[in-house]
């Protein structure tokens, strides 16, 4: 059933919505201060779609909220609830969007409910597209011409070629576990420690095969070896 249908057979307060209505006119949880009114769930609810900040969103209602009682206004507390629980049913595709915008916003260390600055990050906003890309190509309706086909074939041989040069993860993480438990099993407990404290020292560059050969070559000088002091 679709979200319009839902919404022609739904009850608010007892009373029956309209058939043919659609789903973003009605109040779909009355106790919830945005859902309560028309204009303000939209206005919200499109800030939302844009990547506003919580904070953001609630500035821009400050004249709405001035001619609300204190009880019914919006705050910040409660825009996020709208978010997680209301926003999804009232706009599903703008909802999968802002739930990338946030993703990544929290990778950036972009404060995305009391920040000033807008949610969107160059990762969301390639997500996005991607993702719209996506929708368009799964249309039934839309047509890949042979060209795109084969430029996506050789795009996908070369990420499955690079994937079999990489070393296998879980194999490796396996072989780690396998040897921090031979080396707890076998070290005395008393040098655990010591092993730990090596561990974390920092890396130091590898020498190459040359320099090695000449750290050995300046610390055994032929001069060194004096066969006099030899008996043989």
């Amino acid at each position: 059933m679709t979200v319009s249908a839902m919404a022609s057979v739904a009850e608010i307060n007892g009373t029956p919505l309209p058939f043919g209505g659609s789903i973003e006119r009605f109040h779909l949880e009355p106790r919830c201060r945005v859902c309560r009114d028309d204009d303000l769930r939209r206005k919200v609810n499109e800030l939302l779609a844009t990547g506003s900040s919580y904070a953001m969103i609630v500035r821009a209602l400050e004249l709405d909220n001035a001619a609300l009682d204190k009880c019914d206004q919006v705050t910040i507390d409660r825009v996020p609830n709208h978010t997680a629980r209301h926003f999804p049913v009232q706009n599903v595709a703008q909802a999968t969007y802002r739930q990338i915008l946030e993703r990544r916003a929290e990778q950036n260390g972009i404060d995305f409910v009391t920040g000033v600055a807008t949610a969107l990050t160059p990762m969301a906003f390639f997500e996005t597209v991607m993702l719209k890309a996506f929708e368009a190509l799964v249309d039934p309706d839309t047509k890949v011409d042979v060209s795109a086909g084969m430029i996506a074939a050789a795009r996908l041989q070369a990420l499955l070629d690079s994937r079999t040069e990489q070393p296998d993860l879980a194999k490796l993480k396996r072989k780690v576990t396998e040897i921090a438990e031979a080396v707890r099993t076998t070290v005395p407990r008393e040098m655990w420690a010591d092993i730990v404290a090596k561990l974390e020292e920092p890396e130091r560059p590898l020498h190459h095969v040359d320099d090695v050969s000449d750290d050995l070559a300046e610390a055994y000088e032929p001069d060194d070896f004096d066969d006099s002091s030899y008996d043989y």
